[in-house]
């Protein structure tokens, strides 16, 4: 059945867009800065184990651990480098617009070490759950993709209760809604905020890993993700992770629909036509609105 199958590949695309946009979204309620850097740690996840596995002989379980081990490093340093300099320094900078400079800078940055260390083909972490598609009728479920949707769902569930029934959670709500009065409570946001950025970061890579195996990843994939990624986190108005992940789930089923039944070649186009619509028909409903003026 042609349009359960793509409801099914619009599932698992729109499970990966998911989990960007939560992570967009979680950080930009705990720091108010949007991070485009985000498809960028999926894409050194990808890449950092298939080259340790392949080319350096290293065990899988061994080469996933030491490329996470990387991921979270890196951040934290650029947390401590970068970051804390620009937001806790004497001057701390302000604005979306100069903020949002910082993980631009970065996802650049990283797509250049990326061509230099792994080139520019097509590469892909091996897969976790190797084996045939399943199958239920006439309807097929390959075995990254629902490796993908359960990391989707573990790691989006486990996000939202943390917010939303722990002290914890109400404290990184409280960074981003007003830090000065967060720090006057006692709420040190500015360990809240390194610690979203260095969990963010390794769930990105963890996800790369986990669903290269299906797209593949170029030195150059990783902007791709963060747009759409942080698209769907728009729509939730940068602040709500639930919204943001039924909004990367809504674009890759329309994605799928489009690509299916419209045109293989002019889907993207038409998706984001229809997206833009939406948002001009309903900015306020879809949370745009809260996304501009915070």
């Amino acid at each position: 059945m042609k349009f359960g199958n793509l409801i099914i590949a619009g599932i698992t695309t729109g499970s990966i867009y998911a989990m960007f946009a939560v992570c967009v979204s979680v950080w930009y309620r705990v720091s108010n800065i949007l991070n485009l850097a985000v498809g960028d740690f999926a894409r050194v996840g990808a890449l950092g184990v298939d080259n340790l596995y392949r080319v350096k002989g290293l065990p899988l379980p061994v080469a996933i651990i030491t490329t996470l081990a990387v991921v979270a490093i890196f951040a934290y340093a650029y947390d401590q480098v970068v970051l804390r300099i620009a937001q806790d320094g004497k001057r701390p900078i302000e604005g979306i617009v100069v903020t949002f400079f910082f993980t631009f800078a970065l996802s650049f940055f990283i797509d250049g070490v990326a061509k230099s260390l792994f080139g520019t083909d097509v590469h892909a972490a091996p897969t976790l759950w190797s084996g045939p598609a399943l199958t239920l009728g006439s309807l097929n479920f390959e075995r990254a993709g629902l490796l993908v949707l359960a990391c989707a769902v573990i790691i989006g569930g486990a996000f939202w209760l943390y917010i939303r029934f722990t002290l914890g959670g109400k404290a990184l709500e409280a960074s981003g809604e007003n830090s000065v009065g967060a720090r006057i409570v006692g709420i040190d946001t500015k360990r809240y905020r390194r610690l979203i950025f260095i969990a963010t970061a390794v769930i990105a890579a963890v996800f790369g890993i986990v669903e290269s195996p299906i797209t593949g990843f170029t030195y150059l994939s990783g902007a791709t993700i963060s747009l759409t990624g942080f698209i769907a986190a728009a729509y939730g108005g940068f602040r709500k992770p639930g919204r943001a992940l039924l909004a990367g789930l809504f674009i890759g089923v329309l994605e799928a629909l489009l690509g299916g039944y419209v045109s293989a070649e002019y889907g993207d186009t038409v998706m984001y036509a229809i997206l833009a619509a939406l948002i001009l028909a309903w900015p306020r409903g879809l949370g745009f609105e809260s996304a501009v003026s915070g």
